[in-house]
């Protein structure tokens, strides 16, 4: 598994580079094989491993007391989404609130049964004063801000050496669709992808910038009394979850006017579509994959749908589709693309071998 894991990060690197070129280059993917594991990096994380043994336990969040209408707004979501799967185990859950930085703007709700993470929400506060539900998302692996897989991350990639006696800090930031660590070592800082562990390549300046944005408050749900809405079942497309498993979806144009009802029809007919902000996919955590969606419809007066009211929409995003975002801020920050039907049998072109194939 673990030599699986570091495969598919090396593939997910050679994608990245394909990004940076020429769309047209992209057709390279169709005969290229995943990369080798470097034998040296079993030893390397074998030492690194016994060192931070000691030095890992520093590396934790603090949960906070959440403020009385924080609470409130939590709960409200929590019971509504509680209704429908995957969300059903979270009623009567427990939750465990953390701050999230610069500044304390926004907030990670984990929710949790008998101690065990099963999902998880990011609650940002507005100008107004309201609260936002920025993102939310089902699940006991592959969620944000997870310690177990920025640990295992880190003595895998031998973020911090063997020879390292400075002191250690981590510290739990959000950006717009972008959960971050950064991780300072003595007087060097890194900031990495908190959703799928990966080192982002900004400076200093580069992350202040892009951690100043602030979360688009038309494109959410919000907890001031007239935008309060209800969530319908989630629709799971159950499609390609992996960007980099067939990389010639970047030979497609990018699909126009994405809205609930096109979103709603093309995870029908394709199962996923594929999405990237040219350029700037680093302060996304993109490319990803768009495997589903979910609802949320103004309730009238007498508790029913008001039918005349746009419905909020979020969008479930990157591996195992996990991770709702919302569509609106998707549509302003990115481009859909569909990906490429399969093909008859099991042979998907563009795709790399699986471990152990003899392709």
């Amino acid at each position: 598994m673990k030599n699986y894991a570091r495969q598919q990060r090396a593939l997910r690197r050679l994608g990245r580079l394909l990004l940076c070129l020429a769309p047209a280059l992209s057709l390279l993917a169709a005969s290229t094989a995943s990369p080798a594991v470097h034998a040296s990096q079993a030893g390397r994380a074998t030492v690194t491993q016994a060192v931070m043994q000691e030095a890992l336990p520093a590396l934790a969040m603090k949960p906070v007391p959440a403020p009385e209408t924080l609470k409130a707004f939590t709960q409200q979501m929590i019971g509504q989404l509680s209704a429908n799967a995957p969300f059903k185990e979270w009623k009567d859950a427990a939750t465990e609130v953390y701050p999230l930085g610069p500044g304390t703007r926004s907030w990670l709700v984990n929710v949790m049964d008998g101690g065990q993470r099963i999902g998880y929400l990011i609650i940002s506060a507005a100008d107004n004063g309201s609260y936002l539900l920025s993102e939310y998302g089902a699940g006991t692996d592959g969620l944000p801000y997870s310690m177990n897989e920025l640990r295992q991350y880190l003595v895998q990639q031998g973020l911090i050496p063997a020879t390292s006696s400075g002191t250690i800090k981590l510290k739990a930031l959000y950006a717009p669709l972008l959960p971050v660590w950064e991780l300072t070592i003595g007087h060097q800082t890194v900031y990495l992808n908190a959703s799928v562990p990966e080192v982002l390549p900004w400076t200093s300046k580069e992350a202040e910038r892009i951690l100043s944005v602030l979360p688009d408050s038309t494109a959410v749900l919000s907890s001031k009394a007239d935008q309060l809405r209800a969530p319908l079942p989630a629709l799971l497309g159950g499609g390609q979850d992996d960007p980099y498993a067939d990389l010639l979806w970047l030979t497609a144009p990018a699909l126009k006017n994405i809205n609930e009802a096109s979103l709603t029809a093309l995870l029908q007919q394709r199962g996923s579509l594929a999405f990237q902000s040219a350029g700037h996919n680093d302060a996304l955590g993109a490319p990803f994959m768009i495997t589903g969606s979910q609802r949320w419809l103004k309730a009238d007066a007498a508790g029913g749908s008001a039918g005349n009211e746009p419905a909020v929409v979020y969008a479930a995003a990157g591996p195992g589709g996990l991770r709702f975002l919302p569509l609106g801020a998707l549509q302003h920050a990115g481009t859909f693309h569909e990906p490429p039907a399969p093909l008859p049998g099991e042979a998907v072109l563009g795709s790399a071998p699986s471990p152990g194939s003899s392709r």
